[in-house]
């Protein structure tokens, strides 16, 4: 039936992909010079270029915003059932994610907060391929390149970037692994800094940046973005992800080795990002849509397994809320 999304196809999730697509566009480009105005501090080295860029050019910043969110939605959900997270197949991730989009993404500098969830969905894309015992050199690389870029569009992006190394150095990989994951986590950062260099600022000034942004606080409770229904939304996310966890524990047998330890990997993602964010004084919109598009990527276990009226009530329910937060 169309509107469980449990058991979309192909088509019907496009379709529910495109109509919130185009709803989040609408209502972020509607009130732009108010969402502008209400903007977070612009910390990240190029926030500042997207923010005017969004101010001159606003229908090809709708146009650009409608290309990343459908992207964003369909990698999440190409990596859900190519790497087989659930024991049934299950589109709901490209109409979940949507809605988290739109829920609590659609708020201030809305591109480079949609560009760090693109950029989210990419290195989990690629970090799903890593899992394997002879990963591909390239996956690691490319993967980390997306979790180095991330804070050059948010600040609050820094603090996990930080933590990878770590992760990276303690998993068991050979030495040039290691070395194309680092490099590639550094790349970022080193052609900021070198382009920066080059127009004659020190070379460290978009380091130091980045790090000044990572502690300075975003003011976000001073803005309208933190309004009752946007909490009331971030706390059934957060809801759906404890269900979830519970729902998996009890179905962890029936999937293979490599989908429990994405499943490992994505939690530990969804606790390191909240801990982070709620440490850290930088929290922007980026930060609480990268804790909702890695819940939205494991909810289809929890969807599917309650019954159909239950999860066309649980969807419209959050979508509801969502467009209310708007």
């Amino acid at each position: 039936m169309i509107l469980d999304i449990a058991r979309h196809k192909f088509y019907e999730g496009l379709t529910y992909l495109f109509l919130i697509t185009i709803a989040a566009v609408v209502c972020g480009y509607v009130a732009i010079d108010d969402n502008i105005a209400n903007a977070t501090l612009a910390t990240a080295p190029l926030q500042p270029l997207l923010r005017d860029f969004m101010v001159e050019h606003t229908v090809w910043s709708a146009v650009i915003s409608i290309v990343l969110i459908m992207a964003t939605s369909l990698r999440l959900t190409r990596a859900t059932i190519i790497h087989s997270l659930f024991s049934t197949g299950s589109l709901s991730t490209m109409s979940l994610s949507a809605v988290v989009i739109l829920g609590v993404g659609m708020h201030g500098n809305i591109l480079s907060t949609l560009i760090v969830g693109y950029l989210l969905s990419e290195a989990i894309n690629r970090i799903c391929f890593c899992v394997s015992p002879e990963p591909r050199i390239h996956h690691m690389f490319t993967a980390n390149i997306a979790i180095g870029a991330m804070p050059l569009f948010d600040s609050s992006m820094l603090a996990p970037a930080l933590l990878a190394p770590v992760i990276i150095l303690f998993s068991n990989r050979k030495g040039r692994e290691l070395l194309a994951a680092l490099v590639g986590l550094l790349l970022p950062t080193f052609a900021l800094c070198y382009t920066e260099w080059c127009l004659g600022e020190s070379f460290d000034s978009g380091v130091l940046q980045i790090w000044r942004g990572m502690l300075t606080p975003s003011a976000l409770a001073d803005v309208d973005y933190l309004s009752m229904p946007r909490l009331i939304m971030l706390g059934l996310v957060l809801f759906m992800q404890f269900c979830t966890s519970l729902v998996y524990h009890n179905d962890r047998l029936s999937l293979s080795l490599g989908s429990r330890q994405i499943w490992v990997l994505l939690q530990m993602l969804v606790v390191v990002l909240t801990v982070c964010f709620v440490l850290l004084p930088s929290t922007s919109p980026a930060s609480f849509m990268s804790i909702g598009l890695c819940i939205s990527a494991m909810s289809p276990l929890l969807f599917y397994r309650i019954e159909g009226a239950g999860s066309i009530i649980a969807f419209y329910l959050l979508l509801g809320i969502a467009i209310w937060a708007m």
